[in-house]
């Protein structure tokens, strides 16, 4: 069985009958090919949001996907405590007073360019440091001016936010999440769908993800591909365009880790499920049923086109692209939890009750300086 079988669509069937709890086998699966994706391809794929407290799961994560880096790949943790000189780099002031002159030292995103940036408690990081972070994954440059001066080093790495939060509320911000292809959540694996040693059990080696580099910037275009995806984003509720890019870029980076001339139906539907289905915002509508669709007027007759060869391959380009989104859509929907609407609605009562709350607290605060 070739690698592209093992990825057949829709995914792995349920067993029969399904399971009480969570497939622990498939969330790992997925994880684990998610950190092989973007080992090759770690800027264009901006990182991944990994949802888990600090334990067996997150740690097996992180020693995958480092040991899938280039050995000199850097990686560097960004505290929310860090300074924005040493995040974005800024005056050497011993070396500009010897010098004579302005003599910059590079700040953490410029160290981490090639890598990754690790954020612990993305929940709790300030709005500054998620616009810093977003601005360098959008532009692949770290930008630091100090009183008139100004340098630009390049940074293009992922970033890795540990999402440590415990309720539906606490979670790293939108502003940064949409930047990142992958959304993991790990907080329902118990330690025995953990493996050992995470490197073993890998979806691919080491020199498997280096040709995989060399083959990605050779692989060709592929608009169906990309219309097919924005459609499935559409159909899930995913808004704006930052989830199908990614996601043609996930399918680009499977078809170069799997040796494809181009990425097709199994990479995309891959990238479907692993990037599109955690953003998914409501369920896929069903097709209108044919007998309570009224046909429309019949169209007047035209005239015989004048390319008999056009006129034949036309119609089936179209069921070919048609196909081509019902099975992107399907890859995705098998993805979806079965709870979606229940825990989108837990999770915006929840931010509704936040609001709420502060609203309230405003309200009652007293106002100085009235008896």
């Amino acid at each position: 069985m070739s690698p592209r079988d093992e990825l057949a669509l829709p995914g792995p069937a349920a067993p029969d009958p399904p399971p009480a709890g969570p497939d622990t086998d498939a969330i790992w699966s997925d994880a684990a090919l998610a950190a092989a994706l973007l080992a090759v391809d770690p800027a264009g794929l901006g990182g991944a949001c990994l949802r888990a407290r600090p334990g067996p799961a997150r740690d097996a994560w992180l020693t995958l996907f480092r040991g899938l880096l280039p050995a000199d790949a850097p990686v560097r943790r960004a505290p929310a405590s860090l300074s924005e000189d040493r995040l974005l780099g800024g005056l050497d002031l011993a070396a500009t007073l010897s010098a004579h002159r302005p003599v910059w030292s590079p700040g953490l995103l410029a160290e981490a360019d090639g890598g990754a940036v690790i954020l612990p408690m993305a929940e709790r990081a300030s709005a500054g440091l998620v616009a810093q972070l977003g601005a360098a994954l959008d532009t692949g440059e770290a930008r630091a001016e100090r009183d008139g001066a100004g340098r630009v080093d390049p940074a293009r790495f992922a970033c890795i936010a540990l999402d440590e939060g415990a309720e539906p509320d606490e979670a790293a911000a939108p502003a940064l999440t949409d930047r990142l292809a992958f959304s993991l959540d790990l907080s329902a694996l118990p330690r025995a769908a953990v493996p050992e040693e995470p490197l073993t059990d890998a979806p691919a080696t080491v020199a498997e993800i280096e040709e995989a580099r060399a083959r990605l910037a050779d692989l060709p275009a592929c608009d169906e591909l990309a219309e097919a995806l924005t459609r499935a984003a559409e159909a899930l509720g995913v808004a704006g365009l930052r989830a199908p890019l990614l996601a043609l870029r996930c399918a680009r980076a499977a078809a170069a880790l799997l040796g494809a001339e181009a990425p097709g139906e199994i990479e995309a539907g891959l990238a479907a499920r692993l990037v599109l289905a955690p953003r998914a915002t409501q369920l896929p509508q069903p097709p209108p049923d044919a007998a309570e669709v009224e046909p429309d007027d019949p169209p007047p007759p035209s005239e015989p086109p004048q390319d008999g060869d056009a006129a034949e391959t036309e119609e089936p380009e179209r069921n070919r692209d048609a196909q081509l989104e019902d099975r992107v859509l399907e890859a995705a929907a098998a993805a979806l939890p079965p709870d979606l609407l229940t825990r989108l609605a837990v999770a915006a009562a929840a931010r509704t009750q936040v609001q709420h709350a502060g609203a309230g607290a405003e309200r009652k605060a007293p106002t100085r300086g009235r008896p």
